[in-house]
């Protein structure tokens, strides 16, 4: 059977679920029951034209990986660009072209929703993704991703940076 793939709602919360933890496991992040089940709900109630969506494929009827999107302004010409968060194929769906589909999927929702680009990233480690992204005929963006998480994001809010200010002469 071939790969669908759809909008997420939420009849597709318990999918997401188990989608989610294996990815948390494959993240080593934390998989708590009450946390994937936030998420799910974050993932099937988009806030307006910013989201977050979330497509579901599903391969012989069984969940079997997603896609995370949300909407970002201003884009080129202060249109609404795309952000795709995350893309997860559960393991035992990996090589299969549910990647591919989620893909197309995606970029089929941002073509119907009038969004005019899609930007997304990859660990400078994941080989298998950039490798991925090549045989789509996808080449990097060349920009340059940067990051504040934790203690750093709470002290820059205050106005403590990292590095100090430098003074003018």
């Amino acid at each position: 059977m071939g790969v669908t793939v759809a909008e997420a709602t939420p009849a597709d919360r318990m999918a997401l679920m188990t989608l989610l933890s294996e990815m948390g496991r494959f993240y080593a992040e934390r998989t708590a029951a009450p946390l994937l089940a936030q998420a799910a709900e974050a993932l099937t109630d988009p806030a307006g034209r910013a989201g977050p969506f979330c497509l579901v494929a599903r391969q012989n009827d069984l969940p079997a990986g997603f896609v995370s999107l949300s909407g970002f302004f201003p884009a080129f010409d202060f249109t609404w660009g795309l952000l795709l968060k995350d893309i997860y194929v559960a393991e035992a769906h990996r090589g299969t072209g549910v990647a591919r589909a989620l893909m197309t999927g995606a970029m089929r929702f941002a073509a119907e929703h009038k969004y005019t680009r899609v930007d997304w990233t990859t660990d400078g480690t994941n080989g298998r993704a950039q490798a991925f992204y090549g045989k789509l005929g996808i080449a990097p963006a060349g920009k340059v991703f940067y990051r504040l998480t934790g203690g750093a994001l709470a002290a820059a809010a205050c106005g403590d940076w990292p590095a100090e200010e430098e003074k003018a002469p």
